[in-house]
């Protein structure tokens, strides 16, 4: 059977977000037809207690809200920071990890303090003095539980294991003999399975797609996630389809739109009038303003790929958050308008939830909107289904791409 998975979030203890009723996070996760979704933070003391009191498990691995269908699975993000030879500064790389129950949390926690390190935000750092080290680490992490896994997270974004900080060439060089354990990779939002395949190193990984989301806004839960294979649902089916790479496919944001596809710097730079974005795969230094960039995916791919022939073989989907679609059909700024809510019960009333309708047939979306929505409404969502937008100027230097329908 298909299981739509969104396993890497936020809570409110993760910075820069207020809190994130559970019960929000479980509205939103029926409308948008997300079956598990990552709890976000949860080795975090305070949200472990929190989660332990609202929270039971439901399935094997999987928690629920009493009276509430909604399947949850225990995660965290880490971000492991390390000191590599013939690296002048420390390697940071931003880490999924999910957990069977909370036993394993807690031996988690158990470890950070046996090794001195801070449990003090939602996200938490794990600092290691060489490569040996952390690999020990990791290996430690793996031996609190055979289903605990470790994923690296947004490979390819500036704190991604691949990304423009750390400037690494091999994957190789941050995780030493854990290499072997690393099975699974996040794409990120300003990259696809068919960009990452072009790196010979995770060509042959899992590929799965995460929102990543610090809301419960429709916008945010779902706006990335994984279509499993699995025979069952529970915790332990999940974690063998990652590492089998059972995944039927991926839906993504348009690499265009993420916040960091092209290299540039914003309008807002220091020395800045206006935004610059180059075009230039050797171009290094802003012509504006005479500092570095901070190079965009789409370069760090072109990097890495070097003569390498990827073999294309991935599944997945190019998709708008449906309350963004319905809001640019509208031509309205904003997802919360009363317009926008009209259209989306409309759609909702069809077809159930968001994925359902994003995996219909466009005649069918045609045949059954026609008598009820305007034919301008119905023409533009069927061209965001056929994935005819793109995003000018595309996204770079942390500003999301500008949608533009084809």
């Amino acid at each position: 059977m298909n299981l739509a998975v969104d396993l890497h979030s936020h809570s409110g203890h993760a910075g820069g977000v207020g809190d994130i009723p559970l019960k929000s996070v479980s509205q939103t996760m029926k409308t948008k037809g997300i079956q598990v979704f990552g709890t976000g933070d949860v080795i975090f003391p305070t949200r472990t207690k929190e989660l332990w009191g609202q929270l039971q498990e439901m399935k094997e691995g999987l928690f629920s809200l009493p009276n509430d269908d909604s399947l949850f699975a225990l995660q965290t993000e880490i971000i492991l920071s390390v000191k590599l030879k013939g690296y002048k500064q420390k390697i940071m790389a931003h880490h999924v990890v999910l957990f069977p129950n909370f036993m394993s949390v807690e031996r988690m926690q158990c470890l950070m303090h046996k090794w001195g390190q801070k449990n003090t935000i939602g996200r938490p750092f794990i600092v290691s003095e060489d490569m040996q080290e952390q690999s020990d680490r990791l290996f430690g992490i793996k031996a609190i539980h055979p289903l605990v896994e470790i994923i690296p997270a947004h490979v390819m974004t500036p704190d991604g294991i691949l990304g423009s900080k750390n400037n690494l060439s091999s994957i190789s060089e941050f995780y030493g003999e854990f290499i072997s354990e690393i099975d699974v990779i996040e794409t990120g939002l300003s990259a696809d399975p068919f960009m990452l395949e072009q790196v010979p190193e995770l060509a042959n990984k899992t590929m799965i797609s995460n929102s990543d989301c610090h809301s419960a806004a429709l916008n945010r839960i779902g706006r990335e996630f994984t279509m499993l294979n699995v025979e069952e649902i529970s915790y332990r089916e999940i974690i063998y389809a990652l590492r089998r790479n059972n995944v039927a496919f991926t839906a993504e944001f348009n690499p265009g739109e993420g916040r960091y596809y092209s290299t540039g710097h914003r309008a807002d730079r220091p020395g800045h009038s206006e935004a610059y974005i180059s075009s230039k795969q050797d171009e290094t230094i802003c012509p504006v303003c005479n500092k570095p960039f901070l190079p965009g995916v789409e370069r760090r791919i072109k990097q890495l790929a070097g003569d390498y022939k990827a073999k294309h073989t991935r599944k997945f989907h190019h998709l708008l958050p449906l309350v963004e679609a319905v809001a640019l059909t509208l031509g309205v700024k904003s997802i919360t308008t009363a317009k926008v809510a009209k259209i989306m019960n409309i759609i909702l009333s069809i077809w159930g939830t968001e994925i359902n309708f994003w995996l219909s047939p466009i005649g069918e979306i045609e045949q059954k909107l026609g008598n009820i929505l305007d034919d301008n409404i119905i023409e533009a969502l069927v061209k965001i289904h056929r994935g005819s937008f793109t995003f000018g100027p595309a996204g770079f230097d942390g500003e999301y791409g500008v949608l533009k329908l084809i």
